[in-house]
């Protein structure tokens, strides 16, 4: 899988005010033409965040979190354990934040990785790992052990359906009636629905970044995003556009993000995450450009090639960006809350986050906290 989002310049204002949490109907949906307001004024106490556990540890040792370009890839399975990321392996921590284990190794045979990258837990309590470099899922069970392995395509990004069999992703697959179209559900039979060209009836064309961020949801859902335009699509699962939704004015209307980063074109803001949950709500966790970006970038690309510590990539994008976490009402198509976070924030399951952190002593850790949509 690609990195999450390219560079360009970030609004730094704010969306929608609070609003109370109201029952919704499952399986409701935005209407196409939907436009979120990004100049409303931001509320400061839409979202209230409580620490639940932390992951990673200080020392050098099986609990400490070597590899901080992967720790976006985490689950938590129907246990309460977290399986996170890290390179070769994945490493697994008890619902206090207490490391457990280690599963596979680098390789390319039965539990061996090129990168783990954990994605999904079904309902059985089995963990998906996708390995982009192996080209394949492994379906690991709670004692640790394969149960399965499927043949994966070259893809850009992947989410599973919530039956747990079939995954949508965003991959060039080439087969009859399949040319230009941009997503695929995918299951053992191999390729079973490919849609998105915009070349149908009723179909948009917005489909076609190079890297859209995916998500399954209620009743075989699917919805994409595009990371740099704040445009969100809902499709069934058979291919039909169910909705679609633009935050005006765009998310980066004042930079280019196809040119070069400079004082006078900042990198952009864009959307990293987002998951539909249960009860009629999207969340969409965004990064957005610091005022001071650039301080950031000079103190540590300025310094000798000697003096750059050896995650000083990771270390320009948390100084560079913060997090934002915004949840839209999918039935009125409205912000019910948007809030400005001092982390990136990755969303793990319903009302749970992630957020990047660091120990005192500057080890890489993550941060489970648990998301409140006050009354």
């Amino acid at each position: 899988m690609t990195g999450r989002f390219g560079v360009g310049l970030a609004l730094l204002v704010a969306l929608a005010a609070c609003a109370e949490e109201e029952a919704r109907e499952s399986g409701s949906f935005f209407g196409d033409g939907c436009v979120l307001d990004l100049e409303a004024p931001l509320c400061e106490n839409c979202l209230e965040f409580a620490h639940v556990t932390r992951l990673g540890s200080d020392e050098l040792g099986p609990g400490f979190l070597v590899d901080r370009g992967t720790l976006e890839n985490v689950v938590r399975d129907n246990r309460g354990n977290y399986w996170v990321g890290q390179q070769e392996q994945i490493k697994v921590f008890d619902a206090e934040g207490t490391f457990r284990r280690s599963v596979g190794r680098g390789g390319e045979g039965p539990m061996e990785f090129g990168r783990a990258a954990p994605m999904h837990a079904d309902a059985a309590g089995r963990v998906h790992v996708v390995d982009a470099y192996n080209l394949r899922i492994s379906v690991i069970d709670e004692a640790f052990t394969l149960v399965e392995e499927k043949t994966l395509p070259a893809v850009s990004e992947i989410a599973a359906l919530n039956d747990g069999v079939r995954y949508v992703v965003q991959a060039s697959i080439e087969g009859p009636e399949r040319t230009g179209m941009p997503l695929h559900i995918i299951g053992g039979s191999g390729v079973l629905k490919s849609f998105g060209a915009g070349e149908g009836p009723g179909e948009a064309s917005w489909l076609g970044s190079d890297d859209l961020r995916l998500a399954g949801g209620p009743e075989g859902r699917v919805f994409a995003a595009h990371p740099l335009e704040y445009a969100i699509e809902a499709w069934s699962q058979e291919g039909v556009r169910l909705g679609a939704l633009r935050g005006e004015p765009p998310l980066n209307a004042e930079t280019s993000p196809r040119e070069p980063p400079s004082p006078d074109n900042p990198p952009p803001s864009g959307v990293f995450r987002i998951r539909a949950d249960s009860g009629g709500l999207l969340w969409v966790s965004l990064l957005i450009l610091r005022s001071d970006w650039l301080d950031t970038l000079v103190r540590i690309m300025g310094a000798e090639s000697g003096d750059i510590p050896p995650n000083a990539a990771q270390d320009v994008l948390t100084g560079m960006y913060q997090g934002r976490l915004d949840v839209i009402d999918l039935a009125t198509c409205t912000l019910v809350a948007s809030q400005l976070h001092d982390q990136m924030l990755v969303l793990l399951d319903d009302r749970t986050v992630l957020g990047y952190g660091f120990t005192e002593l500057g080890a890489n850790t993550l941060d489970v906290l648990r998301v409140y949509l006050p009354r």
